[in-house]
């Protein structure tokens, strides 16, 4: 792929084609069918252009979802520089099992780049992301609130569920966070394919965990539940192209999260199978990897 390729806007196509008859545009892209069809075929002025009067035709035509033309390092930007500015918390997980990534205002943070990667760190948390050419990134209506941002990826991009019971999947050499670095990730076992949910333990608590291992969800949780909380060990939520890391107090059962980030593991809601929270919706076809919440 050449280098013009590579900085043209990707499609705004959502997987979503239908034509409004009135309107002459499709309901999920906003674009023209002239323009559809030639889509493949235009310079990046051209694409640029017809970018720009996306936003005014979706709100016309009152669609809820809108993707963005941010891909590759240009969406890196976009959440760097979102971090960098305390502007909101960044949510990596499913719907009752998920890592929220945020800081203050003044809270020091580090930002590093590795090609296509973006690591953002501070003390209490950390959020890896990847950024190939099918991450896709989403704006969501919310009544009377600032949009959301997801970005996602096709659904056939997404790797397997992973397991369905409490598993030790060995020394964790991809730690973002310096807490029990190398320690052993256990999984607690979703068995989802958009997210798993892991804690980092030291070797006192992979003790008295390694005993629970092939328990199934939920009950493996509620075994090592009253240990993980004692101790509230690194918990490690990991999603397409995402990694969240969240070291903060585990609350007691009827206590409340912390302030700044947390986790929440939730069985009844997990039990729901939404990979985002129902009312939020996201085009067929794609897994959720961030969820962006302004504000």
């Amino acid at each position: 792929m050449s280098r013009m390729e590579q900085s043209r806007p990707a499609s705004p196509c959502v997987g979503a084609c239908v034509v409004d008859d009135a309107a002459g545009l499709c309901t999920g892209c906003a674009r023209s069918i002239d323009e559809i069809t030639a889509w493949s075929g235009l310079g990046e002025a051209a694409r640029t252009a017809i970018w720009a009067e996306l936003p005014a035709r979706a709100a016309a035509l009152g669609l809820a979802v809108r993707r963005l033309s941010w891909r590759g390092p240009d969406l890196l930007d976009q959440v760097e520089q979102r971090f960098a500015a305390a502007a909101g918390t960044f949510v990596v997980g499913v719907y009752g099992a998920v890592a929220e990534v945020l800081r203050d205002p003044d809270e020091p943070f580090e930002a590093s780049r590795d090609a296509l990667t973006l690591t953002l760190r501070t003390r209490r948390a950390a959020l890896r992301l990847e950024a190939p050419a099918h991450l896709a990134a989403f704006e969501i209506d919310r009544p009377g609130r600032a949009p959301l941002i997801a970005l996602a990826v096709p659904a056939g991009r997404a790797g397997p569920a992973g397991p369905s019971v409490l598993t030790a999947l060995g020394p964790d050499a991809e730690a973002l966070l310096d807490r029990d670095a190398g320690g052993v990730l256990f999984d607690v076992g979703l068995g989802r394919r958009a997210a798993r949910f892991s804690i980092r333990c030291s070797q006192a608590l992979t003790a008295q965990i390694m005993e629970h291992c092939g328990t199934p969800w939920p009950q493996g949780l509620y075994r090592i539940g009253a240990a993980a909380v004692a101790e509230s060990p690194v918990r490690v939520v990991e999603a397409p192209c995402a990694r969240a890391e969240i070291d903060a107090v585990i609350p007691p059962p009827g206590g409340s999260s912390p302030e700044g980030p947390h986790t929440h593991l939730l069985p009844d809601f997990v039990a729901q199978g939404f990979d985002t929270p129902p009312t939020i919706p996201l085009p067929k076809g794609y897994l959720l990897s961030v969820l962006f919440y302004p504000g």
